[in-house]
């Protein structure tokens, strides 16, 4: 309970689980709710690779504010690789703190085999789920009610929310019933904090989801970016130095580009986001090296939270 100008402003907070397929818009989803970039956001599937908390703030009336942490999750599919086992095992993980789980869907899709084996299993977890239909502008009238039918036949949602996550339709009343249903509790975060994430990692981020947008085919998905150095200077510009690692040697002119203009792009890219989310002048510097096995080095996985033997 917080006391404002003799005011008892009543606290309420918790976590909420978001899961879902790979690119149904989790991650949009959160950079819509706390209105500032958390999360990368990519067409590719699979951008997400660890858990990321972003902080909602949302005041129901003059005396009740409600804290929301979202978590975005890794997408969730029949994984192979040791780097993708760890992030299904990382959405997974996360539901035992949950008071709240949304699952997503991209309704502009099929309710494929990957989407119902999700459902499943959330079956045996006891939480209300929210189901939140994405995209909905993708979709007739008729075939969304359809959509609507088939999830409802499959399992008991608490409530369900048709939205588009990329233009805000619908959000901000899927926040408010969200902030309306956290435990009573006090502040998690200052009400000012949007993510938990060190502004190292979330900058690493960044560049990487310039990688996936600049890059074809699998190349992004054996890329690891590390912010090696970061130095504020007198005038509140940052230096930050980062590392792509390639897990090829024959990536790195790729990477590079003829002349070296495709990092040239994706650093410009980077910077102007970077620039955009701190506030300051950022003096972006990019390096490309070859690392073997960077997929095997169990340092990496508990860098960004992720278990190596998942």
């Amino acid at each position: 309970m917080i006391k404002t100008l003799n005011k008892k402003i009543e606290t309420k907070s918790g976590f909420v689980n978001i899961l879902g397929a790979p690119n149904s818009g989790k991650s949009t989803l959160i950079n819509t709710l706390v209105g500032s970039k958390v999360s990368i956001v990519s067409h590719k599937v699979q951008t997400t690779r660890f858990c990321v908390r972003g902080i909602c703030n949302f005041r129901l009336n003059d005396t009740t504010h409600s804290q929301i942490i979202l978590i975005d999750t890794p997408g969730i599919f029949s994984a192979k690789r040791r780097l993708d086992k760890a992030m299904v095992s990382a959405a997974w993980s996360e539901l035992d703190d949950a008071d709240k789980v949304i699952f997503i869907h991209d309704a502009s899709k099929p309710l494929d085999e990957n989407t119902l084996d999700i459902l499943n299993k959330i079956k045996n977890v006891n939480l209300n789920i929210i189901l939140v239909l994405n995209k909905i502008d993708l979709l007739v009238k008729e075939k969304l009610f359809n959509k609507i039918s088939n999830f409802s036949n499959i399992y008991d949602f608490e409530k369900i929310f048709l939205i588009s996550a990329k233009n805000g339709n619908g959000c901000e009343e899927l926040k408010e019933y969200v902030a309306n249903s956290m435990p009573s509790y006090p502040l998690l975060y200052d009400d000012k904090t949007t993510s938990d994430l060190p502004q190292s990692i979330l900058a690493s981020e960044i560049t990487r989801e310039k990688l996936f947008k600049s890059l074809n085919k699998e190349l992004p998905y054996n890329l690891m970016v590390q912010t090696e150095k970061w130095d504020e200077n007198k005038d509140s510009s940052i230096n930050i130095h980062q590392t792509i690692y390639v897990n090829k040697n024959s990536h790195k002119p790729i990477v590079l580009g003829k002349s070296g203009q495709n990092i040239k792009r994706i650093g410009i890219l980077s910077r102007k986001d970077l620039e955009r989310l701190f506030g300051v002048r950022i003096h972006l510097f990019l390096f490309v090296k070859f690392k073997k096995n960077w997929m095997e080095d169990p340092s990496n996985y508990t860098n960004i939270g992720l278990d190596f033997n998942a």
